[in-house]
């Protein structure tokens, strides 16, 4: 069992049935008229510190945030209805299962900035649905909606459900953002929610795809994130546990920014292999608009992967490269170590 994310769009239409009137944007045929809400819905948080939520927006203006947003790889975004209120209407709300029950965190005052004073926050535990009733006498928040709320997080396996900001007025909740995640084993006893309603992760970059590929096709691990297209601090590295340190070295002393991708090869790939996965990286760094690059081949002790011949697929790659990279003034570093020796030896 796992916890995995649902969209926004699916955790509201399970919580007010009906009474939702928000709309999934797979495209721009159906956006809905007049004044909304539109937002990139795969999870992201804090979306309005990353421009990815617009208020008070129309159909017109609407298009040009959706461009804007795909080309930065999303796909799935949500028109919501704009409702005029309060700032000091907006409340925290989540539910977590733990051990003991259901865990409820309460704050009168919700928005992204909540989470910098959990002296405000209050803590309750809900073990039986009797309890519902002295928690919203203690919070406030309207004893229907918090009984509604909890019965649809236990009968639809919620794992946990964060909504915020709750405008809480006139004995009314209703919740202008919610984030979910699912027991994924619930698939088999619900319907309320399917593997459509998964949140689907950010487009990946061309060269995280074709290392998948790659890595499909053989039992070494190739592995390829890209962390920064116009990064300055590039790698090549062997082993999983000899990257981190390398990585988190580089962290640690302040140019983390900087870093264009992570990722490793590993457990014996062939020269080919290794020389295709060399090419990626390679190819990402002279792509970067950075000034100043560094390519840095490293890796720790080997237990079975041939030295030897994976060098011998990063030269290849080097090589057909040497021109691009001495032309962008390129720097390599190298720091590898030797394949351990058998005790005795």
């Amino acid at each position: 069992m796992s916890r995995v994310k649902i969209t926004e769009y699916r955790a509201k239409k399970i919580i007010l049935g009906e009474e939702y009137t928000g709309v999934q944007i797979r495209d721009d045929k159906n956006l809905p008229g007049g004044k909304f809400v539109l937002k990139v819905d795969q999870g992201i948080k804090k979306r309005a510190k990353q421009g990815l939520l617009a208020v008070n927006v129309n159909a017109a203006e609407a298009k040009k945030h959706l461009s804007a947003w795909r080309k930065k790889g999303f796909s799935q975004f949500l028109a919501d209805p704009l409702l005029p209120h309060d700032a000091q209407d907006e409340q925290y709300l989540s539910l977590e299962r733990v051990r003991d029950g259901i865990r409820m965190l309460h704050a009168q005052e919700g928005g992204i900035e909540i989470e910098s004073h959990p002296e405000k926050v209050a803590t309750y535990m809900i073990k039986n649905s009797g309890d519902v009733a002295t928690i919203a006498k203690k919070s406030g928040i309207p004893e229907e909606f918090l009984h509604n709320l909890v019965r649809k997080f236990e009968e639809h396996f919620f794992a946990f459900l964060e909504l915020n900001p709750l405008v809480v007025s006139n004995g009314k909740a209703i919740p202008l953002d919610a984030a979910a995640l699912v027991d994924s084993a619930g698939s088999f006893f619900t319907n309320a929610w399917t593997d459509d309603d998964v949140v689907k992760a950010k487009a990946k970059h061309d060269a995280e795809d074709r290392i998948e590929e790659l890595a499909a096709t053989t039992p070494s691990s190739l592995k390829l994130t890209v962390l920064n297209p116009d990064g300055a601090l590039f790698f090549l590295l062997s082993g999983g546990g000899g990257s981190i340190v390398i990585a988190d070295e580089a962290q640690l002393e302040g140019v983390g920014h900087s870093i264009g991708n992570y990722g490793e090869y590993s457990g014996g790939p062939t020269r080919e292999e290794t020389y295709l996965y060399g090419k990626e990286v390679i190819r990402l760094m002279l792509d970067s608009k950075s000034k100043k690059k560094a390519l840095v081949i490293a890796g720790g002790v080997a237990n079975f992967t041939d030295v030897k011949k994976t060098f011998a697929g990063i030269i290849d790659a080097l090589s057909e490269s040497s021109k691009q990279l001495q032309k962008q003034g390129i720097k390599v570093v190298v720091r590898r170590g030797k394949k351990k020796k058998k005790a005795g030896l």
